[in-house]
């Protein structure tokens, strides 16, 4: 959003506005949820990478981190530009947030940012929704989904205070990168220690179904 309302929209007859930026998200994620189940999982695959679910939620905690490097980079590029533009003409003083529209950077260049967090979203969320749903007991799921729903408030709360700490988007959105880099790496040693037992519950949960229908069928065969 900071990236966006500090960047220019203006392009031929029409111009983009920052909320109108924020539709490609949805729409990317539409998009590319078929994409990633007929082809990226399938290429992960065949090259040899796995495609489980404590891959697919560290891989996307770290693609996630890399959008924020990227959004830190268009930032300094703008604040460069707004920099070079005072030092060519010392009678001018132009912030980053009153810098002449025609001068800025175009908003369109927010497009890669908004593909590659689009990407991290698509390997971490809805891979944790499919875990918590999978791996609970039937009489728990509603509430393990519901949980991991939580986890975006508690998250929204996290980035209102964090932000406080500086007021240079800089060094916030390197700050968020480094934050989420750090989260994938504690969600990797949980999952080590989670993923063993979680797999032996699954395991008796299925061998409990066969053992059912297997007496169902010789009651039936009686």
């Amino acid at each position: 959003a900071v990236v966006s309302t500090q960047s220019t929209g203006f392009g031929g007859q029409f111009e983009v506005k920052p909320d109108q930026m924020q539709a490609l998200n949805p729409i990317f994620i539409l998009a590319l949820i078929p994409v990633f189940e007929s082809v990226v999982y399938p290429l992960m695959k065949k090259v040899g990478l796995p495609t489980s679910p404590t891959f697919r939620i560290i891989l996307g905690m770290t693609i996630t981190a890399c959008s924020f490097v990227i959004c830190g980079f268009l930032q300094i590029a703008m604040e460069g530009k707004v920099s070079s533009w005072n030092d060519a003409h010392p009678g001018d003083n132009f912030t980053i947030d009153n810098f002449p529209k025609n001068e800025q950077i175009h908003i369109l260049t927010q497009i890669p940012m908004i593909f590659v967090i689009t990407c991290g979203e698509i390997l971490t969320s809805i891979t944790v929704l499919e875990f918590a749903y999978s791996y609970a007991p039937p009489s728990m799921k509603s509430v393990c989904q519901s949980l991991s729903l939580l986890t975006t408030a508690v998250g929204n709360l996290v980035v209102i205070i964090f932000s406080k700490v500086t007021d240079k988007p800089t060094y916030l959105f390197f700050m968020w990168a480094a934050i989420v880099l750090l989260a994938a790496v504690l969600q990797g040693f949980i999952c080590k220690k989670i993923q063993g037992p979680l797999d032996e519950y699954r395991l008796k949960e299925l061998e409990g179904k066969n053992d059912g229908v297997e007496l169902k069928e010789k009651d039936s065969a009686v």
